[in-house]
């Protein structure tokens, strides 16, 4: 996955970087440098950023 692909992901879930690092368990700015690819983007946070924009109404209190 690559940094746009996460980023259209998040918008389409409606959440902010500070919201969506929070429902997955990571920074803020953690979630700025995976969307302009400067960190890795681990698959585990590939399948939980997919999940969570097919399902933003499960994310309750910021985890998912």
């Amino acid at each position: 996955m690559q940094g746009a692909e996460l980023k259209a992901l998040r918008k389409t879930a409606g959440m902010s970087q500070a919201e969506f690092a929070e429902a997955i368990g990571m920074s803020r700015e953690t979630i700025g440098l995976m969307e302009r690819d400067q960190e890795p983007i681990a698959r585990r946070t590939a399948l939980a950023a997919r999940w969570i924009a097919a399902h933003p109404d499960h994310v309750e209190h910021g985890r998912a």
